[in-house]
């Protein structure tokens, strides 16, 4: 493979981990998509997530999110077979920022956030390398790879018959 088709597999394998833990957490994953739209900073991909009626206060609605957010570079990082950390790997500083704001509710304290999301990162590498899990993100990967946007339908398809 070349370098782009390469950057494609692995942003696919990204985004496909965003959305599958999101959907097993209970998420409506609205779309997915190899590169980002004109409206948004320049990306690789975009997985949207859509958590319905979002209570602040509710510490298991934002450790949904940061769990959520994490996946993308956990299912990299397993993909790649390289145990890379996200808050110093570049292209998943973004997903480690975003986790960081959303659990500054779950431990104020910046060391404390630090192993907390650093448990969050190994607590998903071990459920992300299970089946069913893992297949659900091949599956939505290899389907990404072909069509670089995947709809909520295509999703709900592709994910409810490995995650139910």
């Amino acid at each position: 493979m070349n370098g782009m088709d390469d950057d494609d597999v692995l942003t696919a394998y990204h985004e496909a981990g965003h959305a599958a833990i999101g959907y097993a957490l209970g998420a409506r994953i609205e779309s997915v998509q190899l590169g980002g739209d004109d409206d948004l900073p320049a990306r690789f991909g975009d997985c949207r997530v859509n958590w319905g009626p979002v209570d602040d206060a509710c510490d298991w609605q934002r450790m949904r999110e940061v769990m959520t957010v994490l996946a993308g570079p956990v299912a990299e990082m397993i993909y790649r077979g390289e145990p890379l950390h996200p808050a110093h790997y570049g292209p998943w500083q973004d997903d480690w920022r975003l986790a960081w704001s959303c659990a500054e509710r779950l431990a104020a304290d910046p060391r404390q956030r630090t192993r907390l999301l650093e448990r969050v990162v190994v607590d998903l590498h071990a459920r992300i390398q299970c089946q069913p899990c893992w297949a659900a993100i091949a599956a939505v990967a290899d389907e990404l790879q072909a069509h670089e946007f995947l709809d909520e339908e295509q999703l709900s398809d592709a994910l409810g018959f490995w995650i139910g």
